[in-house]
């Protein structure tokens, strides 16, 4: 279990590190530290011990071995499904994950309204494709919403987060031959799937004498604390949690356009490593970016020279990508710098399988994430300038 992480020094950083962009509880600690401390502080001393620090005990080869077998499952889906039936899919999966706890009547209002932004986030994202500013504009939006929304508890916290996963996985999916109409009503049947899941299994539950004394009754709080009003996330734009989501949001944006200027057969690599990167510490910041980064250059470092005495063919290229997927999922809980070391060799043979140049492919890669890590220290050293100002609110 992560240990729960105070305003100022982030304790767990490692652990923190691993999980990546999308955690709830990284929204968790923004909330926090708009209100209840100075948010953005910095201690250097663990961010070196995290960086070479493998953790073995949490080493999963099993995990890996599963994990193997749903990315060959989905590889095959996505051949076979088209776009539309993976919105959709992905809508149940996004929808039934934000619904929250308690009641039918206390989780649809949330459910439906994820649905339709979502709908919207679809259609403005695939709208958007191939177009540096639109796709800047879109997940720079989808990253400050989601971020301010930890403000209001921990329900809207996932939902932010969700919503901000779901805008860059439209944009990774987008193509010009998708109609955005098309989007938008798979994401509403999906929505409307899931919901009709939720109700199914709530009802089937409520059915049960047992279960339904247990069941929660309506409450105004979920976790102990106070569901969102619109005036909490009103209050949040100017304290210090929307001043994080400001700076987060900024250098999404600006990641998006150095993307699409410097990486144009990846534009969205420099913007992946931001949000990954960019924490709401310093310490988790300064941590990620260099794991991030030295982890790059290893993987590419290891990937070129496989690649350089593998067997021509296919079957060569394929066996190396899946023993780079099984050691990513392996160590993704154990050191993020190895992680992030197999995940760029997962790429680098990626597009070797296109035919593409490894060592092209790895170098462009190396240069992407360096500089989203360097635009995610900026952000924390802007933050650290402002901190003083943030502390005395």
């Amino acid at each position: 279990m992560v240990p729960p992480a105070p305003a100022g020094v982030e304790p767990g950083l490692q652990r923190s590190a691993i999980q990546g962009a999308f955690r709830s509880d990284d929204h968790d600690v923004v909330r926090r530290a708009a209100f209840e401390g100075p948010l953005l502080a910095w201690e250097g001393g663990a961010v070196l011990e995290d960086i070479v620090r493998v953790d073995w005990e949490q080493v999963r080869f099993r995990r890996a071995a599963s994990g193997l077998v749903a990315i060959l499952l989905a590889g095959l889906f996505a051949q076979v499904a088209g776009t539309g039936v993976e919105t959709a899919v992905l809508a149940v999966v996004l929808v039934l994950a934000a619904a929250g706890d308690g009641r039918m009547s206390a989780r649809l209002p949330g459910m439906i309204g994820f649905t339709i932004v979502g709908a919207v986030v679809g259609v403005l994202a695939f709208a958007s494709a191939g177009n540096a500013l639109a796709v800047a504009l879109v997940l720079g939006s989808a990253t400050y919403i989601g971020t301010l929304a930890a403000a209001a508890g921990p329900v809207w916290a996932r939902s932010g987060l969700l919503l901000s996963l779901w805008a860059l996985l439209a944009l990774l999916l987008g193509s010009v031959d998708t109609p955005p109409g098309e989007v938008a009503v798979a994401f509403l049947v999906g929505g409307g799937i899931a919901i009709a899941i939720t109700a199914l299994r709530l009802w089937l539950v409520a059915e049960d004498p047992a279960e339904e004394a247990t069941a929660p009754e309506p409450a105004d709080t979920v976790e102990g604390e106070p569901l969102a009003r619109p005036q909490q996330v009103g209050s949040a734009v100017t304290s210090p949690i929307g001043i994080f989501a400001l700076l987060k949001a900024g250098a999404v944006v600006l990641a998006v356009v150095l993307g699409f200027w410097w990486f144009a057969s990846y534009p969205l690599w420099v913007a992946i490593t931001v949000i990954v990167v960019v924490k709401p510490s310093s310490n988790q910041t300064a941590s990620v970016a260099v794991q991030r980064t030295l982890g790059t250059a290893l993987g590419v470092a290891a990937a070129v020279a496989v690649a350089q005495v593998l067997p021509r063919g296919d079957a060569a290229v394929i066996i190396a990508l899946l023993v780079s997927a099984f050691l990513m999922i392996a160590f993704m809980n154990a050191s993020y710098t190895l992680f992030a070391a197999a995940l760029t060799a997962v790429l680098v043979f990626a597009q070797r399988l296109i035919e593409a140049d490894a060592f092209e492919a790895g170098w462009e890669r190396l240069l992407a994430t360096a500089t989203g890590a360097a635009i995610a220290l900026g952000v924390m050293a802007i933050a650290q300038a402002i901190k003083p100002r943030l502390s005395s609110r």
